[in-house]
């Protein structure tokens, strides 16, 4: 069991006006009240930060690297460029924080409350952020490959431009979600909600879609080789332009309740005929192994 240093919490939060660059690492400082502090580039690796207090606390470039968070409290602080590598923030309150290009790599994050937080190119490569609250979140530009994110609400977020290969989205929400221009190679919506997401330009390759819904979605130029789209829901959803080669699963009756046109790649069992500018037939034909 980790060995944890003794300081006077008291005494701390008598000074927590003035703790830039203070040294608390390896500190045991559960419970701690930090709030509205000034702690711009105080380094906290490996404390114990359980249910600490540190809404509204200046943070900027703060490290927290392994530390024990679950249950703190960073309401609306300011945390650019924060370091929370390795951290379990299970149970966190992050709301209306500014994260600006901080790191969340490999962190535990189950359970945390992240809606409306700014985490413009913040890196969460393989963060566990199952059943997270990412409501109105801006994680444009970020980094997020292979994370975690099973469950979770990301509605109304805005991730434009990022790079989620292989993240897992397997029951989550993205309802009204801007995911356009990402990489999202391999990633694994399953049985998630995708109702009015912009996929518009997104990579989408080889993405496991079964049993989502896409109802009015926009995946206009976007790259789907590969995908399966079994079960999937596309009522509505905007097909114009994207390359949809090699796709499996995706059935006649599934396509005719799409929008398409005629730059629209499909796989080869799906035969298309024009009858008019805007309408079109399609069969469906075995293909030969």
């Amino acid at each position: 069991m980790a060995k944890f240093r003794k300081l006077d919490k008291q005494e701390l939060e008598s000074q927590k006006s003035n703790l830039e660059r203070a040294e608390l690492g390896q500190a045991d400082l559960e419970g701690i009240d930090l709030s509205h502090g000034i702690l711009k580039e105080a380094q906290f690796q490996k404390s114990n930060l359980k249910k600490a207090n540190f809404e509204q606390a200046g943070l900027n470039g703060a490290d927290f690297t392994g530390s024990f968070l679950v249950g703190a409290n960073f309401k609306s602080a300011r945390l650019l460029r924060a370091d929370f590598t390795k951290t379990n923030l299970s149970g966190a309150d992050l709301s209306g924080t500014d994260l600006s290009s901080s790191w969340f790599n490999k962190a535990l994050a189950l359970k945390a409350d992240f809606h409306d937080a700014n985490l413009n190119r913040a890196e969460l490569n393989q963060a566990q952020l199952k059943k997270c609250n990412l409501r109105n979140v801006n994680l444009s530009k970020s980094d997020l490959r292979g994370a975690h994110l099973m469950e979770s609400d990301l509605s109304g977020a805005r991730i434009p431009k990022s790079h989620l290969s292989r993240a897992n989205f397997a029951g989550a929400k993205l309802e009204h979600t801007d995911v356009s221009g990402c990489n999202l190679s391999g990633c694994d919506f399953r049985d998630s909600n995708l109702k009015g997401a912009d996929f518009t330009d997104s990579i989408l390759n080889r993405v496991y879609f079964k049993g989502a819904d896409l109802t009015e979605a926009n995946l206009s130029g976007a790259n789907v080789r590969g995908s399966d789209l079994g079960e999937t829901r596309l009522t509505q959803t905007n097909l114009a332009g994207a390359d949809l080669t090699l796709a499996t699963n995706l059935t006649r009756d599934n396509l005719m309740t799409a929008l398409i046109d005629r730059k629209t790649k499909l796989p080869e069992n799906l035969q298309v005929t024009w009858t008019s500018e805007t309408e079109f037939e399609c069969i469906e034909v075995a293909i030969e192994e």
